[in-house]
């Protein structure tokens, strides 16, 4: 049985404009500094530490933890009113889970925070797990919660998917030898996913439907990385 696994931000929910304003907010509260849509748009979809860091690789790590908790608190306080499902996503989930499909979630976000968003359009019973950002040492794009999610379903990388919508996740996936479909939202470019390892790119959760089926009914297991090379 193939295994499906799923990114969670720009991939199934649309979260795109709350992280925008909660990055905003916090270098203008913490900071007292504006940072541009595209300063922020060069390591979207990493995880909050990373981020921070990279952006500003000179502060302490006191300073970093300071920003988090700012932007927390802004993106917490106004998560429900901004997240929205990406068009498509809840029905496709729910033929896919209905096909017998074990589904899994593996994303860079905190775990509460995946759950509110998962139970706030409805899609929370869906998953045979959930790997967060607490889940592993290591995020992407390194391969590690990607793995993680595999052992948790007792699955092998020969016969899974990741979905996700970042060239982070497609690395990721790459790195842990599974397929990868890279679905273009509102963040990302069909060149940037395939740049970082997409297997195929497409534009709507429709085509996410279709070459799923097509994948997995295929009964071609992805060659390991080796192999292919």
């Amino acid at each position: 049985m193939w295994q499906l696994l799923f990114d969670l931000d720009g991939t199934i929910l649309d979260t795109t404009e709350l992280i925008m304003q909660s990055f905003i907010y916090a270098f203008a509260n913490g900071l007292g500094q504006q940072v541009t849509r595209e300063e922020l748009m060069t390591h979207f979809g990493r995880p909050l530490q990373d981020q921070f860091g990279l952006m500003r690789p000179d502060l302490p790590q006191s300073e970093i933890d300071r920003l988090i908790a700012i932007y927390r608190e802004h993106n917490e306080s106004e998560h429900d009113r901004w997240v929205t499902l990406v068009p498509g996503a809840d029905r496709v989930l729910r033929e896919l889970a209905s096909l017998g499909y074990p589904l899994g979630i593996v994303t860079s976000k905190r775990l509460d925070m995946t759950m509110q968003g998962l139970k706030l359009v409805g899609l929370d019973h869906l998953f045979s797990c959930i790997v967060h950002t607490g889940s592993t040492i290591y995020h992407k794009p390194r391969p590690e919660p990607i793995q993680h999610a595999l052992r948790l379903l007792g699955a092998v990388p020969a016969t899974a998917i990741y979905v996700g919508d970042s060239p982070y996740d497609m690395a990721a996936g790459r790195a842990a030898s599974v397929r990868t479909l890279g679905l273009v939202h509102n963040t990302f470019s069909d060149r940037d996913l395939r740049s970082s390892g997409a297997d195929d790119v497409v534009y709507g959760w429709p085509e996410v439907l279709q070459t799923l089926k097509q994948w997995t009914s295929a009964c071609n297991p992805k060659p390991s990385v080796n192999q292919e090379r």
